[in-house]
């Protein structure tokens, strides 16, 4: 969250809270840009790379698994991805990477119905009929053909609820309960009736404001699509030409990767998407002016008269004489680490959600044959009395990944074999108070009867399957309906407290919850710092 942030001095010291994703490549940019920082990185924990976490477990017969305990995959067309992929070609680790193509079983994705059946998001005509055909596809035609016609809102400007949003636009809530509802369960693990049209759905909320109806705008920008790519001289976005010139990459080189990557829906990592937080503190680790400190918490932090930071961590240690401290915790952390009553309160107002994670691995079987895809997400209108989000089918995509460099070794065989990640919890967590967090035994069961009745895996190829449950705890910050603002306020009173010493990164502070927009945002602020 760029701030106009103060320029570091030469040799200046600076302090970053958090070595996940956000922390780790905020560093990496910002020792690149500016070698001469003395860079000191401290986690909690004892391991680097936060929420994303490819985990190694053994099966029932000793042989080690790879699993995923957070995100997995990358949008190929994203800025953020292309200067991930970028980073790892730097760090020699290109051979690391991996796509799924547009026509591929795993870019199917499925919404649960209410009557406990899969239904295809439509990617074909027929695939449409089916869906329309089906209770998902309530509301859906009468929605779009009166959507242009509709009013705009009672009070332009001001920020509503995603659920809101989509009604008033489609005239009815079928759209936002039974499809939109579902996919702020995949990326949110929250309500969509709670969260941020502006912050969720910004790109949706200015097609409206512009043109007053989304069809129209998408209508518009079909018809502007050609004239543009006529006249675009470089592929590169303005973001993306930045971060060229300022990391000195070849041009040529990374428009080449960039128009490669917009080619594929997602990328994955060989041994799994820690293999990026893993590279870049292999980076860091070897270079003189950066500390990493694991093990490590902050307790609190004050600046003193002359703008110098002072850390002070749990176990009675303080580290001092700090230029910069920035922050990649999620808000309630970062309200524990500060003494002003007033933004402790405001940090304190925006919740993370917990989410429930459950992987699944049946050797030398598949058991999803009829149901192949990247997995299904459960909208809010089902019963859903086990409060999962969505499932993941992990061995689908794993036999569907391609390198992106030739001559890199494919990462999976074809054996058969199944692995699935259930999410659970998050917003349906919250409604029950804190310390709501079900026993190992009942999460175990709930998947179970979801993937019982969903998809039909047998007594015998449930029980035989190794099981693991992970609990994320707070991994994903609610962008509460006022985000917006609330995060001028923060912006406003760290400021007030702190000057421009202090900056905030991670998913909180990011333009969108993603890893790319994680890094972004990484990259922006290191660049902020660096100018001298």
């Amino acid at each position: 969250m760029n701030k106009q942030l103060v320029k570091l001095p030469i040799n200046a010291k600076i302090a970053v809270v958090g070595a996940g994703v956000a922390g780790l490549s905020f560093s990496y940019f910002l020792n690149k840009l500016r070698p001469d920082v003395q860079i000191t990185v401290l986690d909690s924990s004892n391991r680097c790379g936060g929420y994303i976490n490819s985990c190694i477990i053994q099966d029932g017969s000793n042989r080690e698994v790879m699993v995923e305990k957070g995100p997995r995959t990358l949008r190929g067309a994203s800025d953020g991805t292309v200067m991930i992929i970028d980073t790892l070609k730097a760090l020699n680790k290109e051979n690391t990477v991996q796509y799924i193509e547009s026509n591929s079983e795993a870019n199917r994705k499925f919404l649960l119905s209410v009557d406990n059946k899969l239904i295809q998001v439509p990617n074909s005509p027929g695939s449409l009929l089916k869906f329309l055909v089906s209770p998902l596809g309530k509301g859906v035609v009468p929605g779009m053909l009166g959507e242009p016609f509709r009013e705009g809102p009672d009070h332009p400007g001001r920020d509503e609820s995603a659920h809101n949003f989509i009604t008033r636009r489609f005239g009815n809530e079928y759209m936002s309960k039974n499809i939109f509802s579902a996919i702020f369960h995949g990326i949110y693990a929250g309500d969509i009736k709670e969260l941020s049209a502006k912050r969720t759905l910004g790109a949706l909320v200015e097609m409206e404001n512009k043109h007053g109806s989304l069809i129209r705008a998408m209508l518009h920008k079909m018809s502007k699509k050609k004239d543009n790519d006529m006249n675009k001289e470089s592929v590169l976005s303005k973001d993306l030409k930045v971060y060229q010139q300022a990391m000195n990459r070849d041009i040529d080189e990374l428009e080449k990767l960039r128009s490669q990557l917009v080619k594929y829906p997602m990328l994955g990592l060989k041994n799994g998407l820690e293999t990026f937080p893993k590279a870049l503190t292999e980076a860091i680790t070897g270079v003189p002016n950066i500390r990493l400190l694991t093990g490590k918490s902050v307790s609190s932090f004050k600046m003193d008269k002359k703008g110098k930071l002072s850390l002070h961590l749990s176990d009675g240690e303080q580290l001092n004489d700090f230029d910069h401290l920035r922050i990649t915790s999620n808000p309630a952390i970062i309200s524990q680490m500060i003494e002003d009553s007033t933004l402790k309160d405001l940090l304190q107002e925006v919740q993370s959600n917990t989410v429930l994670l459950v992987n699944y691995y049946l050797p030398s079987k598949d058991v999803v044959p009829s149901f192949h895809s990247f997995g299904y997400l459960v909208p809010q209108s089902n019963e859903n009395h086990e409060k999962l989000l969505g499932v993941i089918f992990d061995s689908v995509i794993e036999k569907n990944f391609k390198p992106l460099t030739p001559t890199a070794e494919h990462a999976f065989k074809s054996s058969d074999y199944t692995k699935l990640t259930a999410m659970l919890g998050g917003h349906y967590l919250n409604r029950e108070g804190p310390h709501s967090v079900p026993s190992r035994s009942l999460i175990i069961n709930a998947v179970k009867h979801a993937f019982s009745t969903q998809l039909h895996i047998s007594d015998t190829d449930l029980d035989n399957a190794v099981w693991q449950v992970t609990v994320a705890e707070n991994c994903l910050p609610q962008f509460k309906v006022g985000y917006d603002d609330w995060l001028i306020r923060i912006n406003s009173l760290f400021t007030k407290d702190y000057g421009k010493h202090v900056s905030l990164g991670g998913m909180a502070f990011s333009k969108g919850p993603g890893v790319p927009d994680v890094v972004v945002d990484g990259f922006d602020d290191a660049l902020a710092l660096s100018k001298t």
